[in-house]
């Protein structure tokens, strides 16, 4: 019976990985709305997590309040990793990057995430380096860079610095499932390791904000319902999502399937903000979507 549930696990847990890259894919779609109102990157980094920290809290209560438990003082050292060494240091470095260069480079050099968890995996948790997960890192890739447009644009600018934020910003998304897979190993629930990732990344971001005058602003511009909902769809759910999905698969997998999010992102771009389609992201969209249907492939294959 337990082999049966595992199977069915492996199974569906490309689903879950595919659904959250496409949740991570609105997250142009919000911020563009929330920007509106006047709320900072940093700001809205801070409330999401906080927001998904509160609305956790009473599903593991429900589920199982020892889910809230850690099985050793010291393993909090994984979510130091996932939430502050990750989430909170790659979304300042992709800001950065952002600012120092252009967004389609800052978004290229983020997704160099893919390749550095399948090398890190290599070494940590003895997954091999198959030829397939080195073609299919490559499509990704090179599939992100045609989507984002970097080639043949005057706006793709470049600084050292910038691009050192950029890689830096590859480096934390990539820590993700690396400090995540430690944490399942541990075994630790996904909920138990998405709650803590969102404490830990709310605590941090507290000392780079004003929270009073952030709390103000909310009531103010009445919008605790756009932060809530923004909050859902773009962490709450999709971290759950991954890191479930992770614990049934190799984390250089489920890092290439996420990468479905700026495919998503150019889909929302055309359909609602009526940006332009070219057959350089056609054929970019094309790459990656076949990079993600290879390792999905794959996994059924084998099980």
């Amino acid at each position: 019976m337990s082999n049966l549930f595992e199977k069915n696990m492996k199974n569906t847990a490309w689903i879950l990985v595919l659904f959250s890259g496409i949740c991570w894919g609105s997250l142009g779609l919000f911020t563009k709305n929330i920007t509106i109102l006047g709320f900072s990157e940093m700001e809205m980094l801070f409330v999401k997590m906080t927001i998904a920290t509160i609305l956790l809290i009473p599903i593991l209560l429900l589920k199982d309040k020892k889910l809230l438990y850690l099985h050793n003082i010291t393993d909090i050292r994984y979510f130091i990793g996932t939430g502050i060494c990750s989430y909170a240091f790659f979304n300042w470095c992709y800001m950065k990057a952002i600012l120092e260069t252009s967004l389609g480079v800052a978004a290229v050099l983020l997704y160099t995430a893919p390749a550095i968890v399948m090398v890190s995996s290599s070494f940590l948790f003895r997954e091999k380096l198959t030829k397939i997960k080195c073609i299919v890192v490559a499509m990704t890739f090179l599939g992100c860079v045609f989507v984002t447009g970097v080639l043949g644009t005057e706006d793709a600018t470049y600084t050292v610095k910038g691009i050192l934020f950029g890689i830096c910003s590859g480096i934390g998304y990539a820590l993700y499932s690396i400090f995540g897979m430690f944490a399942i190993k541990k075994n630790y629930h996904s909920f138990t390791i998405t709650f803590y990732t969102f404490v830990f990344a709310a605590a941090f971001t507290c000392f780079l904000i004003n929270p009073t005058q952030l709390l103000q602003k909310i009531v103010e511009k009445n919008a605790l319902f756009d932060m809530v909902l923004f909050s859902v769809v773009t962490a709450l759910v999709p971290y759950i999502c991954y890191t479930k999905g992770l614990s049934h698969m190799q984390a250089s997998q489920a890092s290439v399937i996420a990468t479905i999010e700026p495919v998503v992102a150019t889909i929302i771009g055309i359909l609602i903000f009526q940006e332009g389609i070219s057959l350089q992201k056609m054929i970019g969209m094309a790459l990656v979507l076949g990079g993600v249907i290879i390792p999905v492939i794959s996994q059924k294959s084998k099980v």
